[in-house]
C-alpha cells in the first residue's frame, strides 16, 4: 500500500529537544509510525513524559538526558537503539538553547552562544551522525529551522509583546543552517544520505496561545488565518525520514500556513 511509504517500522531515530512544544510533537508522530526514537534533553521529566504518552503506539520512544550535542551522544543512541535491535537510520537535529538578545542588546558572549546553539551544534552532530550513515549506505537527516531563516521578523508584530520578538541572531544561525543542509546534502547524496530541513513557521506553545492580542496579530500575517498544531509539524518529519521523501535532499520543507508567501 502507498501508505506504507510513510511507515518507520524497525527504524532507530535520534531527535534532540525532545522533551520540548515541537520536539515531542515529531517524537509522538515518528513512534506513530513504529519507529524506535531516543529523545535526547538535559532535563530527564519531560522527556518521560514524552515516552509515556507514546506507550501504545506502533514504536516506542526512549528517554537519554544528555547533552545533545556532546560528542558522546551519538555513541549513547546508537547503544540505547541496538539494545531494541534496531539501527540509527534517521535524525533531527531539533534542540535550540540561545538566548534573546535583540539588535541593540547584542555582544560577544550572545552572538557567539546564539551562533554555537542555532547552528554550530547542528553542524557538529551532524557530521558525526553523517559519518556514521555515509559508512553504511543510508539514512536521513533533519535539521530544523525557521521561516525566520528566510524571512525577517516584522517589527510591528512585537511592538506590544516584546520579550516574544524573534532574537536577532537566531534567524541568522537558522539560515546558516539552512544552507549547510544544502551542502551537506549534495556531498552525501551518491552515498546514501539524505539532509533535509523542515523549516516552521508559528508553531507557539500553549504559555503562549494565552496571549490573544499577540496570537492574533500572528494569525493576521497568515494566509490561512490560524498558527499551526504541533501534531502538522510532527508528520512533516515523517515524510522527510520516511521512504516517502526517498528522492528528497537538499531542500527545505516549509510549513508556515503560507506567512513566507506573501
Amino acid at each position: 500500500m502507498a501508505i506504507d511509504r510513510l511507515s518507520m517500522s524497525g527504524r532507530g531515530v535520534g531527535l534532540t529537544g525532545g522533551g520540548g512544544h515541537l520536539g515531542s510533537a515529531m517524537a509522538l508522530a515518528l513512534a506513530d509510525a513504529g519507529a524506535t526514537v531516543v529523545i535526547i534533553g538535559r532535563t530527564l521529566e519531560p522527556l518521560e513524559v514524552v515516552a509515556e504518552a507514546a506507550a501504545h503506539s506502533d514504536g516506542e520512544v526512549m528517554p537519554l538526558q544528555a547533552d545533545a550535542f556532546d560528542a558522546d551522544t551519538v555513541g549513547t543512541v546508537l547503544d540505547l537503539l541496538a539494545q531494541r535491535g534496531r539501527d540509527l537510520e534517521g535524525w533531527v537535529n531539533n534542540a535550540y538553547s540561545g538566548g534573546m538578545a535583540q539588535l541593540d542588546e547584542l555582544d560577544e558572549q550572545s552572538v557567539s552562544g546564539d551562533l554555537r546553539s542555532g547552528l554550530a551544534d547542528p553542524i557538529r552532530a551532524t557530521a558525526r551522525v553523517g559519518k556514521y550513515m555515509t559508512a553504511r549506505g543510508r539514512g536521513s537527516i533533519v535539521n530544523v529551522a525557521s521561516m525566520y531563516g528566510v524571512v525577517a521578523p516584522h517589527p510591528d508584530i512585537y511592538r506590544d509583546d516584546e520579550d516574544m520578538h524573534n532574537p536577532a541572531i537566531y534567524g541568522a544561525a537558522k539560515a546558516g543552517l539552512i544552507q549547510f543542509t544544502r551542502y551537506a546534502a549534495v556531498h552525501w547524496a551518491r552515498s546514501g544520505v539524505r539532509v533535509n530541513a523542515l523549516v516552521p513557521g508559528a508553531f507557539p506553545a500553549p504559555s503562549v496561545t494565552e496571549r490573544e492580542r499577540f496570537i492574533s496579530r500572528l494569525e493576521q500575517q497568515i494566509p490561512m488565518g490560524r498558527v499551526g498544531r504541533p501534531d502538522e509539524l510532527g508528520w512533516a518529519a515523517v515524510f522527510l525520514l520516511s521512504d516517502a521523501s526517498s528522492y528528497m535532499t537538499g531542500q527545505s520543507l516549509v510549513i508556515d500556513g503560507g506567512w513566507t508567501a506573501w
